[in-house]
């Protein structure tokens, strides 16, 4: 039990650090203004205790020594370069309680030696490596947590506050220098998978603060659980090193689910449920883009813990290309769409393309497959955009309803659809059977014809298979295989044995083969990631007719509905648009009336026929995010 000694040196320590009490006494070191408007940016340094030089703005001494604090505006910071280290980090579970509380509370005296123990030996830690600034900001002592104007205007400039740093400290509280040096162990071996897991299964990465203070730091160091600030190793928080080790184990095994399997992916762990590189996100890519799309920017962010929405959306204006402002109410809906209609009018279209709620049952949430993970996969894993969409003419907004309306290509009306494959057998061959026959019957016995089907179904290149079968002299037979397949209608798939079977398609396909650099086959690739993309089990192959010639076309659907309600859908591709997991001029929308009911992201081209029209848009109703909790 706490003495009255301890909790009265508890309390006195909190109220200092952590309320303001005259705020309008505080003045700017360089400007010597108040802070009305701009940002405090409080750094410090420890000292021992006795004089110290000229130029701090308040000391408090400590039983850990002077702590010098140093207050400046945000915008006299960057005028002025000042050089300081900020510190990325997971609040400990005994201080957030009693910052919370707000007042004295029994965990007050633990809360308040933490504070203070925890703040030294990360600052012993800094001052104690190369090439790091003399002061540091940590939220811990940095930020008055118990007065809010103070708080609250620091909070809005979080993802600046990062990017001005000069290093950004990201401390891993949870993994120490052992598992770090069996990450970077050259040889295979089980301690050093073990060392990915436990590294993806930090702390760090649970958190919607620590995600976005890391997309939007420049230089930054890890430090481990003793306070060790390692070497510049220059891989951000270890990601290259984790995705190398974790790819050259993916290609010992057929499938990577397999290898998820024996590392007990999304089972439970020591700090929860397992984690894999990818499962982490889109982290590393985001941080060398500072700003992302909306869809990736939420879907990173959606499913880390977080203290309150408004958090949430702070960080997630820290990261989307749109000005970062106070949120305009407490209504979190109102401002989450608000978020995602100022994106659309900055030029980003993803709010149009990723996953929306599904009315039929929407399959995201407990029970789901990707639910262990720290960015939802099913609602975006088409990462950023490689290349901006060409459009004709204006887009027109109108705020109210939030409509808009825009020039896209047309592709055509969805007159088939059907979903080719053997929903009670997993195989990879058995289920390219079913889908290489459906694209032979949309598309017709005409190899280049068959081939280009290939792409908008499978994601394949068409002039590299088409270069391979010509190498190894294989047009000739894939021609009549083609056509002795088509002439028989009653033919359900493509043969699973016999001459031409199935396995030679795909091999004749470059479907199966591992390709250079790669770690899985194309048709392996279908069945996890792509899959994925196109929201299976909601994934379709679907036959397109094309209003100019009016031949049918095979194309992969990624659908939001029912198949009643795909049908007759309208196909509108997207000029140029192009993301990272998807093809340059493949992204289509799938319209019902005003409503996207679809996606496509390989549906290239399939004719010569042109036609632009004006598309007139909802705002579709989006997937809320629902992780606010601490974890």
């Amino acid at each position: 039990m706490a003495s009255v000694q301890d909790i009265l040196e508890g309390e006195q320590l909190l109220e200092r650090l952590w309320r303001e009490p005259g705020r309008a006494d505080l003045r700017c070191l360089v400007c010597q203004e108040p802070f009305t408007d701009d940002a405090l940016i409080r750094t410090f340094r420890v000292e021992p205790p006795g004089n110290h030089d000229a130029g701090y703005s308040t000391v408090v001494p400590t039983r850990k020594g002077d702590i010098l604090f140093f207050d400046r505006h945000m915008s006299c910071v960057v005028e002025h370069q000042v050089k300081f280290s900020a510190v990325s980090h997971v609040w400990d579970p005994n201080i957030s309680q009693v910052q919370q509380q707000r007042q004295t509370v029994p965990q007050t005296p633990v809360a308040a030696r933490n504070v203070l123990d925890i703040s030294a030996k990360i600052y012993s830690g800094i001052e104690e490596a190369k090439d790091t600034a003399d002061e540091v900001w940590l939220d811990y002592l940095s930020v008055p947590q118990w007065s809010d104007t103070l708080k609250n205007n620091i909070i809005r400039i979080m993802h600046k506050l990062f990017t001005t740093a000069e290093k950004t400290i990201l401390y891993f509280a949870d993994v120490d220098s052992d598992v770090v040096k069996q990450l970077y162990k050259k040889e295979r071996s089980p301690e050093r998978l073990n060392a990915v897991i436990s590294v993806c299964n930090s702390q760090y990465f649970k958190r919607v603060w620590t995600a976005m203070e890391f997309i939007r730091s420049g230089c930054v160091r890890m430090m481990t659980s003793d306070c060790t600030c390692l070497s510049d190793l220059g891989d951000p928080a270890f990601f290259n090193r984790l995705y190398h080790v974790w790819n050259e184990e993916v290609r010992h095994y057929a499938q990577v689910q397999h290898l998820e399997g024996r590392v007990k992916m999304g089972k439970q762990g020591k700090n929860g449920k397992n984690q894999v590189p990818w499962s982490l996100g889109t982290l590393r890519e985001a941080k060398a883009l500072k700003r992302v799309n909306f869809a990736m920017g939420s879907t990173l962010l959606c499913k880390r813990g977080c203290r309150d929405q408004m958090d949430y959306l702070h960080a997630l204006r820290g990261i989307v290309p749109v000005s970062s402002a106070t949120p305009m109410s407490s209504d979190f809906k109102t401002e989450f769409y608000q978020v995602a209609w100022e994106c659309l009018k900055a030029g980003d279209l993803s709010p149009l393309l990723m996953t929306p709620f599904m009315e039929m049952g929407d399959p995201r949430g407990p029970g789901h497959w990707s639910e262990f993970a720290f960015t939802d996969v099913f609602t975006w894993s088409l990462a950023e955009e490689k290349h901006a969409p060409v459009l004709e003419g204006e887009t027109r907004f109108n705020d109210i309803g939030q409509i808009l309306s825009l020039n896209l290509q047309e592709i055509g009306v969805v007159s088939v659809v059907r979903q080719p494959r053997d929903l009670t057998k997993f195989d990879l061959l058995l289920s390219f059977s079913f889908a290489a026959m459906t694209a032979l019957e949309f598309d017709g016995p005409d190899v280049k014809d068959f081939v280009a089907a290939m792409e908008r179904t499978h994601g394949a290149m068409p002039t590299i298979v088409m270069k391979n079968l010509e190498a190894r002299k294989e047009v000739q037979r894939l021609q009549k295989a083609l056509t002795r397949n088509f002439n028989k209608p009653a033919l359900s798939r493509w043969p699973i044995q016999g001459e031409d079977d199935v396995k030679w398609l795909a091999d004749a396909l470059s479907l199966s083969q591992v390709h250079p650099g790669g770690t899985q086959s194309t048709l392996a690739k279908n069945s996890s990631e792509y899959g994925t993309m196109h929201c299976a089990p909601y994934d379709y192959t679907v036959g397109i007719t094309c209003m100019g010639c009016h031949r049918i076309f095979a194309h992969r659907v990624a659908s939001f509905v029912l198949p009643t309600e795909l049908r007759f859908a309208k196909a509108y591709r997207i000029p140029e648009l192009e993301y990272r997991f998807s093809h340059k001029n493949g992204l289509a929308l799938l319209v019902q009336r005003d409503r996207v009911v679809g996606r496509m992201i390989w549906a290239t081209p399939a004719c010569a026929c042109t036609r632009t029209e004006t598309v007139t848009l909802r705002m579709p109703k989006l997937f809320l995010p629902k992780s606010f909790y601490d974890k």
